[in-house]
């Protein structure tokens, strides 16, 4: 047999390969003789314009344009191109490829944030000839790449019955919760209560800033989010960009989800369940109506940061109306009796727990919180410690950051530590990217359902 080497590499498995057709199938086994001289063949690709796969509805996009090589012997079985050396995708003789294994790929390369990508690729040309497929030498491809996803703004607001439908006063907006990026976690949540027949509808954060920056009288206005019917009432449903309100018709606790990816929303309701505990106590005069809380997502895990002196207990209502957690029979326990005696604490500042399913309860007292991580000096091994304001419950300190990462850390140990998202921080959260620079940096742990912090220049 002619021995015609082509810088042959068998059509191999890659993550998210587009490939359908086995090229592996007609393989002999690798050649045993000496190399000899390689052999090229001509053909080329030449790119497109950038492609938006949000404008595509066909099953196939073209990538490419090809002058199909010349062979003096075998035949052309088809096309491979390889993506950033990360994915492979089959191509056709027409230089198309499957859209949605494009999609699929971007995706997997840069996420799905819709954004122009450029992608750097190599183009082969795989050739059938002597029982074997041989792989042709390459043809640089470059694509501009933009992958199909709505647009998703950064935040989004509660607007209603709820808060009186104050459209003109932004502080008075209800800000959803989310954490991260918002294409990989594109959910918006808030757990609030609401008053019976309650309409509603969703502010994007675009309309909050043209509002604010003078540029539209009111919040309203293009973008605003709804539903298809006025006063829909169903749990769940599609969101329609200048649509209609939606309505809650039982007065109570819910739980509203906007799924922004394929906008839609539910709403899950949660009655007179609490998504809080209050903390009355020697602290701040015994009494629940101004007593700091503990927060819930679960309606069984409380968790907040309190200042305590002494003598505390947990209450379901701001008043003595609705249960109350005592001490239980046993340490760390609670008991709902009435009668049940106070719990105690030395003074200081606390990580308050309590589970009312299992009817138990912990306190860790705070020592210290600081800056960890390799922006700081300390790197991943020592915290930097912050100044506490036990007026505001807040830490902070000035600080010369490197470029790297950071997280806040209780008593120099990683079983209490924060992170993630600075508006939205949250236990063992991710590593919070810095850049290189001086900060007054503030954490603010008064809130227990959303703990925050802020880093400015001075």
């Amino acid at each position: 047999m002619k021995k015609w080497s082509i810088y042959m590499m068998l059509c191999s498995v890659f993550i998210l390969t587009a490939c359908t057709e086995d090229f592996n199938r007609d393989v002999a086994a690798p050649q045993q003789w000496e190399q000899e001289q390689a052999k090229t063949i001509g053909f080329k690709a030449e790119k497109v314009e950038a492609i938006d796969l949000n404008a595509v509805t066909s099953e196939k996009v073209k990538v490419c344009s090809i002058t199909k090589p010349t062979l003096t012997e075998g035949r052309v079985k088809g096309y491979a191109l390889y993506l950033n050396e990360k994915v492979m995708l089959e191509v056709d003789s027409l230089g198309q490829v499957k859209t949605s294994a494009l999609q699929d790929s971007i995706v997997s390369i840069y996420g799905k944030r819709p954004e122009l990508r450029t992608l750097n690729g190599r183009l082969y040309a795989l050739i059938a000839l002597g029982g074997q497929t041989l792989r042709s030498d390459s043809v640089s491809l470059t694509l501009a790449v933009k992958p199909k996803a709505p647009f998703i703004d950064k935040a989004y607001y509660l607007i209603g019955n709820m808060n009186d439908w104050k459209a003109d006063d932004v502080s008075k907006l209800i800000k959803l919760n989310q954490s991260g990026d918002v294409y990989e976690n594109p959910v918006f949540s808030m757990i609030l209560k609401v008053p019976e027949n309650c309409y509603w509808k969703i502010i994007p954060q675009t309309r909050v800033d043209a509002f604010t920056k003078g540029e539209a009288e009111n919040v309203w206005g293009e973008g605003v989010l709804g539903c298809a019917v006025d006063g829909d009432e169903s749990t769940s449903g599609k969101l329609v960009v200048n649509g209609n309100a939606m309505k809650i018709k039982d007065g109570g606790w819910v739980k509203i989800e906007l799924h922004m990816l394929d906008y839609t929303y539910k709403v899950t309701i949660l009655g007179n369940v609490s998504p809080y505990l209050y903390v009355p106590g020697n602290h701040q005069g015994w009494s629940p109506a101004t007593a700091p809380f503990v927060h819930s997502t679960d309606f069984m895990n409380y968790s907040g940061f309190v200042s305590l002196d002494g003598e505390f207990k947990f209450t379901s209502e701001k008043s003595w109306d609705g249960t109350n957690y005592g001490a239980g029979t046993k340490d760390g326990t609670l008991s709902t009796d009435g009668g049940a005696g106070n719990l105690k604490a030395e003074k200081g500042f606390y990580l308050l727990r309590a589970n009312i399913s299992s009817l138990t309860w912990s306190a860790v007292l705070i020592q210290t919180f600081g800056l960890i991580g390799s922006a700081t000096d300390g790197g991943w091994n020592t915290s930097t410690p912050m100044t506490f304001d036990a007026a505001k419950s807040e830490y902070s300190i000035t600080a010369t950051l490197k470029d790297g990462e950071l997280k806040f850390r209780a008593n120099d140990t990683w079983d209490i530590n924060l992170g993630g998202d600075p508006e939205n921080l949250t236990f063992g959260g991710a590593n919070i990217a810095v850049k290189a620079g001086t900060y007054k940096i503030t954490l603010s742990l008064s809130n227990a359902q959303k703990y925050t912090c802020t880093m400015v220049k001075p």
